[in-house]
């Protein structure tokens, strides 16, 4: 037997060939196209550019804290310290420190609490396995006192 060729599978498959969808249009945007910025993306905005616009004769510090800025007089340790006691002074966040002191404070007379009374886990469980519980006016009395306990 004898083959001569085979048939043209180009013709077939056509890999390099692109359909309509393959190829990019340049299609213009229509008329209803549109895009919006919002309301605190244009507020940000204005803000930055009233900033910019702003002399350094408005506040003669800024000047001042700028350079500091750019030689690192803020990156030493004590000027951090005197900034962040400085801070913690202010109206408005003294309240929060004391709150959060109070909390650390609870935290730690929580730790001493123990999680389980187990002398009374194990009363407990002593009467469920002997059907202790399985009584309604135990179950009724049992919900009472749970209830009397949370509140």
């Amino acid at each position: 037997m004898r083959i001569d060729g085979l048939p043209n599978l180009q013709k077939v498959s056509q890999p390099n060939q692109r359909t309509d969808a393959a190829r990019p249009r340049n299609k213009v945007g229509q008329g209803d196209d549109s895009v919006e910025i919002s309301r605190p993306a244009q507020d940000a905005a204005e803000l930055t550019e009233t900033l910019k616009a702003t002399p350094e004769t408005v506040n003669p510090r800024i000047g001042e804290i700028r350079e500091r800025v750019q030689s690192g007089f803020y990156n030493s340790e004590d000027v951090r310290r005197e900034i962040a006691g400085a801070m913690l002074d202010t109206d408005g966040i003294r309240p929060v420190v004391n709150e959060v002191a109070e909390v650390r404070t609870a935290q730690r007379q929580m730790a001493d609490v123990p999680d389980v009374r187990e002398d009374r886990v194990a009363e407990s469980r002593e009467r469920a396995a002997n059907g202790f519980y399985d009584q309604a006016d135990v179950r009724t009395q049992t919900a009472q006192s749970i209830i009397d306990e949370s509140a």
